[in-house]
């Protein structure tokens, strides 16, 4: 059975959602997974508050011909699409906690995220760090991205209809039995690589959502005791916040 099975793209898929709602102005929010097959993974949001509506704008792909499917070159490749989109809002940057503690150099305090910061510093983007100490119980989060899916607290999750990977993430991505997420591995026929096709984007939504929806978030999960711990790390500029 799919596990987000309150998706539905009749009601959650919108075409040119970007063109409508990506507001330049505004914090944008990056979320990143950082498996590295069958891609490396990003999605792009902003959330309108008073309005209770959650635009997922753009999916970011990491692709292993392109050699793009590791955190430098995908910092890289997400910097130069936000310079060519004219974004001055400010940029958040979230995601898999682990990011953290997955080191990608022998070099000391170098992790995913310091990666991804100091590639999106020092200019207009101005980058700030926002996580979950760590990773949301997987099936109570991926419950609560379903009840949102149905509107819970009022809340509406849109996404723009070019998403095709996050969308193939909803719509196959099985459950086991215990209700977590069946990432069964293929293999590539080119490389004979296995890797788990399903799970890396829809992931990153799980995140997002956990992390900037987190009074609903703690509502449902433990009915509003706060005790989740979040880190949050500012970095360059205070100017903004959600």
């Amino acid at each position: 059975m799919a596990i987000y099975n309150k998706f539905d793209g009749a009601k959650h898929l919108i075409t040119g959602l970007k063109e409508q709602r990506f507001d330049p102005s505004k914090p944008l929010i990056t979320a990143w997974d950082f498996n590295v097959a069958p891609q490396m993974s990003i999605l792009t949001a902003q959330i309108d508050y008073d309005n209770k509506k959650i635009y997922v704008l753009e999916e970011v792909l990491g692709k292993p011909e392109n050699k793009e499917n590791n955190t430098p070159a995908l910092s890289r490749k997400i910097k130069n699409k936000l310079y060519r989109d004219k974004h001055i809002g400010g940029v958040d940057v979230t995601g898999d906690p682990s990011g953290l503690q997955r080191s990608t150099t022998s070099e000391d305090g170098v992790n995913n995220y310091t990666i991804i910061l100091d590639t999106l510093g020092g200019g207009i983007l101005r980058p700030k760090l926002k996580l979950l100490k760590k990773q949301p119980p997987q099936v109570t989060r991926c419950d609560f991205v379903n009840e949102l899916f149905s509107g819970y607290n009022g809340w509406e999750i849109l996404i723009d209809i070019r998403c095709r990977k996050l969308t193939e993430d909803l719509i196959f991505q099985l459950k086991n039995n215990d209700g977590t997420k069946n990432k069964q591995k293929v293999t590539d026929p080119k490389t004979g690589v296995k890797y788990e096709k399903y799970g890396h984007l829809s992931d990153c939504l799980d995140y997002l959502l956990c992390y900037y929806l987190r009074d609903s978030w703690y509502k449902f999960k433990n009915g509003g005791d706060n005790n989740t711990s979040v880190l949050t790390t500012a970095i360059i500029n205070e100017g903004f916040s959600y």
